[in-house]
């Protein structure tokens, strides 16, 4: 009886669309739905989840683009990134859950609701039967959708790819401002300072218009088994750089998405990739701009101050990061060095063009590797030590990335 009776629910949407039915406030028409169709047959759109193209069933209807926005199969990512999709029937509904939000959106209605907000789309949820079998697939606005949700989405036009990037974990690794230990924080942490996952409010230049899809992606140095420099190695008070880079990362794209910008998540928690392997993340997310968070250590504990390395490309080709991307590294770099010894207080110790350095030489995209400050240092030790180094950080990163971004598309 179920089963009839969602049939006989698609049939009628099915009816009314073929009949020229315009859904309201909308404007989608069922020849909206068939040019979207077609021409997708002919450019297929795919999608990817953290670099990881998503797979869908053959009974799915695949991608669509209508009206400028993308529709996919409402299951196919959000429970591959561990979320509940559910559908119900009596209110035509597909509510789609991930951690503490809830998106529901209506078949045919430009209303959809986040966490029971009332949220205005473009383009509605809808039943989408592409080869007349009356078994369609139930479609919703991925980015209105994954956004919602925390995700990261860009769009890679040579690849006609929607890239998804997770939300943040939300358990990671913290520096306890008290010991200098390494602390797994489990619990709710009212210091905005020390939570990457603390809503933000970004109060400083917006990201222009021209600038939204291009892709930052973003890279903690070291990882896993591979601790980075170490501050008072081998004393009780022992400081993993690998700990002090990750929370900074994560803060860094909250700052980033809340200023508009996308961006691409190498690694999300305490785990190890290889050089090549961080490099080549990038590249097939797409990337514009790659930038890696590390600090620094000397032999010398008077070493200190702030440096951002960069690497000024020219393809085998020989056209430039200019020719290709519209943006050079090593503008990056001269704004990022700026923005984070204005934030840390730090010496300026300058940009520095560094081919050699395989993160740098291996990306396709301008990169740079920031280096904020020295762990073989006393001073800048403690400093990293406190609840706002991160926060400082990742604020004076994403400041001179969004200047950049803006100053390059206008």
């Amino acid at each position: 009886m179920k089963k009839i009776i969602v049939i006989v629910a698609m049939i009628i949407t099915l009816i009314a669309l073929t009949s020229g039915m315009v859904y309201a406030g909308t404007n989608i028409a069922q020849s909206d739905i068939n040019e979207g169709l077609k021409f997708c047959e002919a450019y297929p759109v795919s999608l990817a989840l953290d670099g990881q193209k998503i797979a869908f069933s053959q009974k799915d209807v695949p991608p669509v683009i209508i009206k400028e926005k993308t529709l996919i199969p409402a299951r196919a990512l959000f429970e591959k990134m561990g979320g509940k999709v559910t559908w119900q029937n009596d209110t035509q509904t597909v509510h789609v859950a991930y951690d503490n939000t809830e998106v529901v959106l209506t078949i045919g209605s430009d209303k959809a609701l986040v966490n029971g907000k009332t949220e205005t789309l473009d383009v509605p949820a809808l039943i989408i039967d592409n080869d007349g079998d009356y078994y369609g697939s139930t479609m919703i606005p991925v980015r209105f959708t994954a956004e919602a949700l925390g995700c990261g989405v860009a769009w890679q036009d040579s690849t006609r790819s929607v890239l998804i990037s997770s939300p943040a974990k939300v358990d990671i690794p913290v520096v306890d401002s008290n010991t200098g230990n390494n602390n797994q924080n489990n619990n709710t942490n009212n210091n905005t300072n020390s939570n990457p996952n603390s809503n933000i409010t970004w109060q400083f230049e917006q990201l222009n218009e021209a600038a939204k899809g291009k892709i930052v992606a973003i890279d903690m140095g070291h990882g896993g088994h591979d601790s980075g420099s170490i501050g008072h190695k081998g004393q009780p008070d022992q400081l993993n750089e690998k700990d002090v880079n990750l929370p900074i990362g994560l803060r860094l794209n909250e700052y980033l998405k809340s200023a508009g910008v996308s961006t691409y998540m190498i690694r999300e928690s305490d785990v190890y990739y290889t050089l090549l392997e961080r490099a080549q993340k990038a590249n097939d997310a797409g990337a514009t701009i790659f930038i890696s968070v590390h600090n620094n250590s000397s032999e010398t504990s008077a070493a200190h101050g702030t440096e951002v390395l960069y690497n000024s490309k020219i393809n085998a080709d020989g056209k430039s990061e200019m020719d290709l991307y519209g943006i050079q590294s090593k503008d990056i770099a001269k704004n990022v060095e700026s923005e984070m010894v204005q934030s840390l207080g730090t010496l300026e110790r300058g940009i520095k063009n560094s081919p050699e350095m395989a993160v740098l030489n291996k990306t396709t995209m301008p990169a740079i590797i920031v280096e904020g400050a020295f762990l073989s240092n006393e001073s800048e030790l403690s400093m990293m030590r406190k609840d706002d180094y991160a926060d400082k950080y990742a604020l004076g990163v994403a400041k001179g990335i969004v200047k950049s971004l803006n100053e390059a598309y206008k």
